[in-house]
């Protein structure tokens, strides 16, 4: 699995013009293969520029995208290739839906990658697969299908082109409680059984707390912090200066030491906080 590394990255918007907006600047990056990834910050912080420069789809004004030590923009063809290696999830993926089945509309990556009809036929079933979708669906129109099926026949469509790095921006948004758990439980078994590098993009601290194993924080289009979740969460005042919440696991253990419970900083998830609350006690779960 190749890795991928972003060099004095900067890109503007409406450069030269009076609208003109530095979106990100001086970002250097290195995300190692298969390493899960969540990155958070505020509204307009720049995770949204900084992903679609992954696989491409924005190239930068200064800088570099490396992707296993080569640059992605170093041809035409090369920058063809990466998009089927570096799959992106938009927010809101269901409204790129099209196709007139589920299958078709799974099947359009791995047809436009030039396989064979059985190829295609087997990366649309391993895909719809990791994705949740049942096969019974798949001639049934995408349109007409809930909000959540929706959700996952787009994911499914990504993760048949089996990417190296699955980026995923915002993909549980304005799903319910167990669309969401769905949704994050199909994204790690992806990780899991393919070794892929996942790029989560989120709001939600408790997701970034759970699920992954490397945080990114963004700030004014600059990597703020950068680091091991214990790590980031262990500083609640930077990162609601940053305008962002923690998890409520460390919301908490904060409170408890505000009251003399002795508790180390690096509490952030429910698992660990109990743990630590019943050795404190002498205690053990029943």
């Amino acid at each position: 699995m190749p890795d991928i590394r972003l060099e004095a990255l900067r890109y503007v918007y409406s450069q030269g013009t009076p609208f003109e907006k530095v979106a990100l600047d001086n970002i250097n990056l290195e995300i190692p293969a298969g390493q899960y990834v969540a990155l958070i910050g505020h509204t307009g912080s720049g995770k949204s520029t900084l992903i679609q420069h992954l696989n491409g789809l924005l190239a930068p004004r200064e800088g570099k995208v490396l992707f296993d030590g080569e640059d992605i923009h170093r041809s035409k063809e090369a920058l063809h290739a990466i998009r089927y290696r570096v799959g992106l999830v938009f927010q809101y993926p269901e409204y790129q839906l099209f196709e007139e089945t589920v299958y078709r509309d799974i099947a359009f990556g791995p047809r436009n990658m030039g396989l064979s009809e059985a190829e295609v036929d087997e990366h649309v079933r391993r895909g719809a697969r990791f994705a949740g979708v049942d096969e019974s669906l798949f001639e049934d129109s995408p349109l007409e299908l809930s909000g959540g099926q929706k959700r996952r026949i787009a994911i499914a469509g990504v993760m048949a082109m089996d990417p190296d790095v699955l980026v995923l921006d915002e993909p549980m948004a304005g799903l319910d409680p167990a669309g969401c758990r769905d949704i994050l439980k199909n994204i790690s078994d992806y990780h899991t059984s393919t070794g892929s590098t996942v790029i989560l993009v989120t709001h939600d601290m408790n997701v970034a707390a759970r699920e992954a194993e490397r945080l990114i924080v963004m700030l004014k289009g600059t990597v703020a912090l950068d680091g091991a979740p214990e790590e980031i969460f262990s500083r609640p005042r930077e990162l609601r200066e940053m305008g962002l919440d923690i998890p409520g696991a460390a919301a908490l253990a904060e409170e408890l030491r505000r009251r003399g419970v002795d508790l180390p900083d690096s509490i952030y998830t429910p698992p660990y906080l109990a743990k630590v609350l019943l050795k404190k006690r002498g205690g053990a779960p029943c």
